[in-house]
């Protein structure tokens, strides 16, 4: 990739490093650098080879703060983060932010599959009650939540292109945050009849998940 003439390829794996960091990621708002934060070291170690792969860069992987074991990978540079705002990675807080799922993924089946895949690495989860239950979320200021559902619509509109149904969006209470604004939940589940659908086309990369999953 030619990054002083902005050429890059818009491919799945370029899908999946834009979802890993809008979701368990961060793009800095002054676009110094960017990382992504967490306590599964195989998704690390899969982030720092797409950096490296797409980018030809390395990063460094650090102890995270705070409680429990977790692990920020992050990289510094400038110009790679300029370009990653340009393809639709948003950049600083993304609970106060405005920003949808860019249209080069939204185009591509198999940007989609990926992005979805990434996405509920990071921010869904799989649970068992009387039947298996899948569930995706995010959280939003409150005066976003209606950039927050678009979102979400934009999520679900992915799926149906598996054949996949997913339940209406509902709302949770929130946080108070330091800056002062209250956020809401925003989460949907994938339908009970759609989950084995769920499991053929798009799944999970994180293996305990996907182990889940699998023993349905």
């Amino acid at each position: 990739m030619n990054l002083t003439n902005n050429k890059i390829e818009f491919d799945k794996d370029l899908a999946k490093l834009v979802s890993y960091l809008t979701f368990d990621g961060h793009l800095a708002k002054d676009l110094s650098c960017f990382y992504l934060s967490s306590k599964n070291k195989e998704m690390l170690s899969d982030f720092a080879d797409l950096v490296y792969n797409k980018f030809k860069i390395n990063g460094r992987l650090k102890r995270g703060t705070g409680y429990g074991e977790s692990y920020k990978y992050r990289v510094f540079k400038k110009n790679v983060c300029k370009l990653l705002e340009e393809i639709g990675v948003p950049k600083g807080s993304k609970v106060i932010k405005i920003f949808l799922i860019p249209m080069w993924i939204l185009e591509n089946k198999e940007c989609c599959r990926e992005y979805l895949k990434t996405a509920f690495d990071c921010e869904g989860s799989i649970w068992f009650e009387d039947k298996p239950k899948i569930r995706f979320g995010i959280c939003k200021a409150e005066q976003l939540i209606s950039n927050g559902k678009i979102f979400l619509e934009q999520m679900k509109l992915m799926l149906s292109r598996f054949n996949i149904d997913s339940t209406k969006t509902w709302l949770i209470k929130g946080n108070l945050r330091k800056d002062g604004n209250l956020t809401k939940g925003l989460y949907f589940k994938i339908k009970q009849s759609s989950i084995k659908q769920f499991a053929l086309e798009i799944g999970f990369n994180d293996r305990f998940k996907n182990q889940r999953l699998s023993s349905i």
